[in-house]
């Protein structure tokens, strides 16, 4: 028939090489084994990287805090308050910036933009105890600024105690006083890294009366510092803001009443 005749074969072109054939598989495959493995590394940071080693738990056990929880337990109107308190609310994360803006123009110490990161994984404070317990966790780039800072011919391991931590208090004993301040020294309770990061656990005793307390700061030094200034500072407390109770679990009871 008229239609057959003039029927239209498709046209196939010439076969594709196979060298071209091979690279494009390759190309192929290539892209989606780096999106396969980037998402792989984001996963690993987001669910394993940022885990605290087992060393590390929220609530460490002293004596001062068993004696208070034992007391606590046996008197019925301080437990109308919670035994631990958390305040969900504050963003306990901080940088050196402030130590490099200290330095008058023309230092060399004096730079922007840095990112030396301080956080706080756990803030619990204990009223009855007049104690407050931190884990701080800082990561290897906040070591790789410390040596630039410092001019230190390496960079401190991650292992290494290279910071001192203090809990600077303001409160007022009464209405009618003025805002006073104290100093407490950091008493360690552990350490562990992993593969980024350094944690420190720290218990702060003998604090003021907790209604008393009008702001809390964890203030960071390097040891190493002759002029010891304050590289960072972690503002940990705000009366205006609302409390939780802190749940204390089995770990955290077997902690305090050992």
């Amino acid at each position: 028939m008229a239609e057959d005749f003039f029927e239209e074969e498709e046209y196939e072109g010439p076969p594709i090489p196979l060298f071209w054939k091979i690279l494009g598989k390759v190309i192929k495959y290539s892209f989606w084994a780096i999106i396969i493995f980037v998402n792989a590394i984001l996963l690993w940071r987001i669910f394993f990287s940022t885990n605290e080693p087992n060393a590390i738990k929220t609530v460490a056990g002293n004596d001062a805090l068993s004696a208070s929880y034992e007391a606590y337990l046996a008197d019925s109107e301080l437990q109308k308050k919670p035994f631990a308190i958390y305040q969900a609310e504050k963003d306990n994360i901080s940088t050196d910036e402030a130590w490099h803006k200290s330095f008058p123009d023309g230092d060399p110490r004096k730079k922007t933009n840095q990112f030396a990161q301080f956080f706080l994984t756990d803030v619990v404070f204990f009223p009855t105890a007049n104690q407050t317990q931190i884990v701080l966790r800082y990561n290897k780039s906040t070591l790789e600024h410390l040596a630039k800072d410092f001019y230190l011919d390496e960079v401190p391991d991650k292992s290494e105690e290279v910071f001192e931590v203090t809990l600077a208090v303001a409160y007022k004993p009464d209405v009618e006083s003025s805002v006073r301040q104290m100093h407490i020294k950091a008493t360690p309770c552990a350490d562990g890294t992993t593969a980024l990061y350094s944690f420190r656990q720290y218990s702060f005793e003998g604090l003021p009366e907790f209604e008393s307390i009008t702001d809390m700061n964890v203030v960071i030094y390097y040891k190493g510092d002759a002029d010891n200034k304050i590289y960072a500072s972690i503002d940990i407390y705000d009366p205006a803001l609302s409390v939780s109770e802190y749940q204390l679990d089995k770990k955290d009871l077997a902690a305090i009443e050992k």
